[in-house]
Order: C-alpha cells, then sequence, then structure tokens
C-alpha cells in the first residue's frame, strides 16, 4: 500500500508541477487516490459530482468591458465534475473569483471549453511533491465543443 501511494505521487508530480511543458499520460487511478482522503464532503456540495479524472489545459484570464487578457496558462488535472462545476488539481492557486478557461478531451480530435469562475482553492501538502491546490469552480459558460488539430 505505501508503495502504491508513492507510485501515486511521483506520477501526480510528473502531472502538476510542469505545468509550461507538455505532460504525457499519467495513472489516473493512482492520482485519484493520493488526494481522495482531501476533497470536500458531499454535504457540502450544492449537487452531485461524478468522478471525471482528466488532464486538462487551462487559460486564466481577466475581462473588462472591451476584451479579455490571458494571465496564466498551463495543464492542471480534474478529479471531478458535475453539471454546474470542476474539481481541479493545479500547482498554483488562482485567485477567487477569476475566470477560468478549461479545455478537456473528448473522443478523437475533439475537445470541449467551459469558462468557469474559481470558488475556492485549498492548499494540500503531499510528501514529495510539495503544495498543490486543489481549486473548486463553477460553471458561466459552456461547453462549446470543437475539434483540435
Amino acid at each position: 500500500m505505501a508503495t502504491q501511494t508513492l507510485d501515486a505521487r511521483r506520477s501526480l508530480r510528473s502531472a502538476i508541477i510542469a505545468q509550461e511543458q507538455y505532460i504525457g499520460e499519467i495513472d489516473l487511478q493512482q492520482a485519484s487516490a493520493v488526494l481522495s482522503a482531501t476533497i470536500t464532503p458531499p454535504a457540502r456540495r450544492g449537487e452531485a459530482r461524478v468522478e471525471y479524472r482528466s488532464m486538462c489545459t487551462y487559460e486564466i484570464f481577466e475581462a473588462d468591458d472591451a476584451q479579455s487578457v490571458v494571465i496564466e496558462q498551463g495543464e492542471a488535472f480534474a478529479l471531478n465534475r458535475s453539471t454546474e462545476g470542476i474539481l481541479l488539481i493545479m500547482g498554483k492557486a488562482p485567485q477567487n473569483k477569476q475566470s477560468i478557461e478549461v479545455h478537456t478531451s473528448r473522443f478523437g480530435w475533439g475537445k470541449t471549453v467551459n469558462v468557469f469562475e474559481v470558488r475556492w482553492s485549498k492548499p494540500v501538502q503531499v510528501e514529495s511533491l510539495g503544495q498543490l491546490y486543489l481549486v473548486g469552480c463553477r460553471r458561466t459558460f459552456g461547453p462549446c465543443h470543437y475539434l483540435s488539430f
């Protein structure tokens, strides 16, 4: 059991802290197991969440009346989702109420984009990985499906 946990932490580290570079596939079962004890209890949620476990890309942006500007981009790991929200694991914590555009893979070349508002973030210290962040988000726009080549 201890070996499986250590391997899961190593896999998760390779997926989260290298935000600026391409990240290959990781064992999603192990990554979920590492942080399962830190997830918000279902009693605090407004709706049921479904296990999702997938790598995704994101862009954090700020918008004013005339335009929106991307201030950060990278990769995150989605743990679960609901019809109106998603739980991400990220290497950096976005600020509450920031907008985050999340791109997830779907069948074949397909991608889906949703825009979320960051509702909360919680630091999680993972041995050998350092500090990561659980980030709870609420959907504000989407889904929009598109092809990626």
